[in-house]
């Protein structure tokens, strides 16, 4: 089983089945297809367990905001702008109701991206999606042995 913890204002997406995919760096051992996934929020010490999914694909992305593309596996390139927002919006980034006439999904994810990340405007990393599988867990501090 592989944790993954998510900023407090990704929970609404994940609760609301919206958010079915997290982006990360590579690292020595993500989550595998078919295999458990616990998704929390919080501190480290004090996590809160938002729910389970079952992990579905894990694939390379590479998303640059300068071309706005997302390039899956070196192979499935998004570029128009429907796919762009969709893309955006199963990773999470859905604007709040009073920007949507003003911002697409994918302007959402680029300004989130250069606020919290403003050295990758190209970034390389893995892309975990668990699809419609999440089960929200009844929020309750994780017990830490």
């Amino acid at each position: 089983m592989v944790a993954y913890s998510f900023k407090p204002g990704f929970i609404p997406a994940i609760e609301a089945l919206e958010k079915r995919q997290t982006i990360r760096l590579p690292r020595k051992r993500h989550a595998r297809a078919g295999e458990a996934l616990q998704l929390f929020t919080g501190p480290r010490m004090k996590p809160v367990r938002l729910g389970a999914a079952t992990c579905v694909a894990v694939r390379d992305v590479r998303l640059d905001f300068r071309a706005a593309t997302v390039t899956v596996d070196d192979a499935m390139m998004i570029d128009e702008l429907a796919d762009l927002n969709a893309f955006a919006i199963r990773d999470g980034f859905l604007p709040p109701e009073h920007l949507q006439a003003v911002v697409t999904p994918w302007e959402y994810m680029s300004r989130w991206w250069r606020l919290t990340h403003p050295d990758h405007a190209l970034f390389r990393g893995v892309l975990i999606d668990w699809a419609e599988t999440f089960v929200p867990a009844a929020r309750q501090p994780l017990e830490l042995a």
